[in-house]
């Protein structure tokens, strides 16, 4: 079985709430929101201090996103939207507890072809015409982004 994510609304783009969406192959789907002023407020208190922290922000909403529902999951696939190989060597780290991702292959989505079926999920959260299942807080992220550092 393989997972696609998708996120919309960049992390990078401040001005903008952004909206992370899954979809397995099973049909089972699932949105994480993350709104632009927490957003500012965390990249503004640690830019100087954390390396990579767009990429980790982005981590952070992919592991709220899926930490629950990696059941029988053998690949992972990830939108474009970021720098994959960080992205790829940040992720594992959230989830070093578990080993979960011993098993997992994470690939990139190519840019070819239709748009992924995670797609629909995160547009439709971050337009508001879904409800996200998880709205993530300035402490969510706090915590684990503290966790990048161990």
């Amino acid at each position: 079985m393989n997972l696609q994510i998708d996120i919309s609304g960049q992390v990078q783009q401040l001005n903008y709430d952004s909206s992370l969406g899954l979809k397995r192959s099973d049909g089972f789907t699932r949105s994480v929101y993350l709104s632009c002023e927490i957003k500012k407020e965390i990249i503004k208190k640690y830019k100087g201090q954390i390396t990579n922290i767009i990429e980790k922000i982005h981590c952070i909403l992919i592991y709220y996103c899926i930490k629950d529902f990696l059941d029988n999951i053998d690949d992972i696939i990830i939108c474009r939207d970021v720098d994959f190989r960080r992205v790829k060597n940040l992720l594992p780290l959230l989830f070093k507890e578990n080993n979960y991702f011993n098993k997992i292959i994470l690939k990139q989505r190519s840019s070819e072809g239709e748009k992924s079926s995670a797609h629909n999920i995160a547009i439709k959260s971050f337009r508001k015409k879904r409800y996200a299942d998880l709205i993530i807080s300035k402490e969510m992220i706090e915590n684990v982004l503290l966790e990048f550092k161990k």
